[in-house]
């Protein structure tokens, strides 16, 4: 009996070291997921980008557009009466007066049928002007009176359209100009409507060409335009119509520009580049390089600001040469990111290293 007393008090003992031992274990695990403060984690360190200060600057923007010259005046002369042509009196490439003929048709019998006509508008004038003192007297009714001026008046219109049918057996130009083309020959006969010359004014010039429809607010009536040629010859002009409705197939507005050409030199109908010069702007100039596309495709730069967090600013782009481009839509001064701006995104914290504002990456 005292044997089995002291077998139990030795495992209770050794249960109870155990427990300690456990409990000792337990405190020490515990305190080590607790990792002292100099231990804990760092942060990670922040991605560092260089910047540059750049401010806008007075720009005079222009829309450059492709376009063809064109005679301001252009006029196809057509037969208003029947006829052969039996002179030609201006030929081609001559200079002609507005109302100058430029050939004669065969009269035939119509200036006899013109005499007729006025010698019957005076008979019957006669005869009215002597039923009017009848009908004043009474002693005519008023249906004969009114007969009788009727009849007038319907000879009067004959008269009249017979003298227009005389006149057009003597094509006139309709303004001074060049004779472009002639169509017919002595001899040939030609009918109403048939095409006789082509008369154009080249005084002054007509260049027309399409605004796209993202530019066309840009452009107003009476800006001056500067027009180069193939050859590098430069001339002068101004806005003077643009159109109320975009081409349904291109969704372009049509533009035309209208400038003198007093030495009457040959480029109507030449391809022609037009430099519209619109409004001055505050824009800034800077590296294409430096352009991003964002998710939905608008252009734009990334910057940093006073918190020294990336954002983005979309752009216009005005003008694109060889050492960079002109954009518009910045604040006038803004801290740009110019080198490390593929590895940031807008609205992340960032390390910033400022360069001198002459530096251009």
């Amino acid at each position: 009996m005292p044997a089995k007393k002291t077998l139990s008090l030795l495992l209770a003992l050794t249960f109870l070291l155990l427990l300690i031992i456990w409990m000792a274990t337990g405190d020490v695990l515990s305190s080590r997921e607790e990792a002292p403060e100099s231990a804990q984690k760092k942060e990670p360190s922040l991605f560092q980008v260089e910047t540059r200060w750049l401010e806008a600057e007075p720009f005079a923007p222009q829309l450059v557009l492709q376009g063809q010259l064109h005679a301001d005046q252009s006029a196809m002369i057509t037969a208003e009466t029947s006829g052969r042509v039996t002179q030609i009196l201006t030929r081609e490439g001559e200079k002609v007066e507005k109302g100058q003929t430029l050939l004669a048709l065969a009269e035939e019998s119509r200036p006899e049928q013109l005499a007729r006509l006025k010698a019957e508008v005076e008979a019957r004038q006669a005869e009215v002007d002597a039923a009017k003192r009848l009908r004043e007297a009474n002693h005519l009714a008023r249906t004969e009176y009114l007969r009788l001026k009727s009849s007038l008046l319907q000879i009067q219109a004959e008269l009249k359209t017979a003298q227009l049918d005389l006149a057009h057996t003597r094509p006139q130009a309709p303004f001074q100009g060049y004779l472009e083309e002639l169509m017919v020959e002595v001899g040939e006969a030609v009918q109403p409507g048939q095409s006789l010359a082509r008369l154009v004014q080249t005084q002054t010039l007509k260049a027309e060409a399409q605004v796209p429809q993202q530019r066309i607010h840009q452009v107003k009536l009476g800006q001056e335009v500067t027009l180069e040629m193939l050859d590098g010859q430069q001339l002068k002009g101004e806005v003077s119509f643009i159109a109320q409705q975009a081409d349904p197939a291109t969704r372009s507005f049509r533009l035309e520009a209208r400038l003198d050409n007093p030495e009457q030199k040959r480029l109507a109908g030449s391809s022609v580049t037009l430099r519209v010069h619109l409004e001055p702007t505050q824009a800034h100039f800077l590296s294409a390089a430096l352009l991003n596309l964002d998710d939905s495709g608008q252009l734009g730069v990334k910057h940093v600001n006073s918190d020294q967090q990336v954002e983005w600013e979309s752009v216009e782009l005005l003008s694109n040469t060889a050492s960079g481009v002109w954009v518009q839509g910045l604040p006038l001064r803004i801290q740009l990111i110019t080198l490390g701006g593929g590895f940031v995104e807008p609205g992340e914290q960032v390390r910033v290293q400022l360069l001198d504002s002459q530096d251009d990456n």
